[in-house]
């Protein structure tokens, strides 16, 4: 789900910190209290199997009796005005692509929800659960602890590689490491084995991962034929980050578009240009595609 124009407006009152209210009156002692509800950050659960348990949800998006409430910046106060037993639903939302101005619920996480008697005055304090949906599956995972499954090197420069490394890790021992330099001044790299059967009907189809960066870097989808072709298709550019983020890439239009039986993520950068440092350091932890 995406916002429409009333949504629009609802994230953004929630943004600034207020909810602007246009032919009503700010609440005053004189006129019905609402219901409060103190909705903490989500606590994203996973299972074995399933990669890293770290997320960026940055939204709540809350649902009163399938209607809807808004979407707010959690740890948040919500304010209800109707009253009697009420059926909330609490759903997990991203910036799709990293993108601020599209944000969604994740279609790949579960909601939370529960039933509460709202009554004039009275204060919930809400702990909503998430986690993947049980229909989720995992087409790829790397966390680089076992090893470093990106070395189909595409490009015709000899040094450069992506190599398994513990010098800067987001989780665990071990990230992937991509340095650029003047000897190494471009990279394209997927990982080895193929990823099979994923859905081309519009079922949602996501890239998660985690990365650190000092250097510009595309990813690419590399699609192959039943013959071995491949058809590679440079979609996205990640600026440099100094700190460690996290993206949800959307991978379903490119995959229904396609409708090939093989794919690999492709990582693509090279040295800046004008660039003074002799090395721009990449790295990437919790790799996942993942689709219903």
């Amino acid at each position: 789900m995406r916002y429409n124009a009333i949504q629009s407006f609802a994230i953004g009152c929630i943004l600034t910190g207020v909810w602007i209210c246009t032919g009503c009156e700010v609440i005053n002692p004189s006129e019905t209290l609402p219901t409060t509800i103190k909705v903490e950050p989500f606590d994203f659960q996973i299972e074995d199997g399933q990669g890293s348990g770290m997320n960026k949800i940055t939204e709540v998006w809350v649902y009163a009796n399938n209607s809807f409430v808004g979407a707010f910046l959690p740890p948040a106060q919500i304010y209800y005005l109707p009253e009697g037993s009420t059926q909330f639903t609490f759903r997990p939302g991203i910036r799709n692509n990293g993108i601020a101005n599209d944000a969604i619920v994740y279609p790949l996480f579960t909601g939370y929800t529960m039933t509460l008697n709202a009554a004039a005055g009275q204060v919930f304090e809400v702990q909503p659960i998430t986690s993947y949906k049980p229909e989720t599956t995992f087409a790829f995972l790397s966390d680089f602890e076992l090893g470093n499954p990106f070395v189909d090197n595409r490009d015709t420069v000899a040094a450069s590689k992506m190599v398994q490394s513990n010098l800067d890790v987001f989780e665990g021992q071990y990230s992937g490491r991509i340095v650029m330099s003047k000897a190494a001044h471009f990279i394209e790299v997927g990982h080895s084995i193929p990823i099979s059967d994923l859905p081309a009907d519009g079922t949602p189809v996501y890239l998660e991962f985690r990365y650190k960066s000092e250097a510009e870097m595309s990813i690419g989808l590399l699609g192959i034929d039943l013959t071995g072709q491949s058809y590679s298709n440079f979609f996205y550019l990640v600026k440099p980050s100094e700190n460690w983020n996290m993206l949800y890439i959307e991978l379903t239009d490119l995959v229904r578009a396609s409708a090939l039986p093989g794919y690999k993520i492709l990582f693509r950068s090279q040295y800046p240009s004008g660039g003074t440092q002799d090395e721009y350091n990449i790295y990437l932890d919790n790799i996942k595609v993942v689709h219903l």
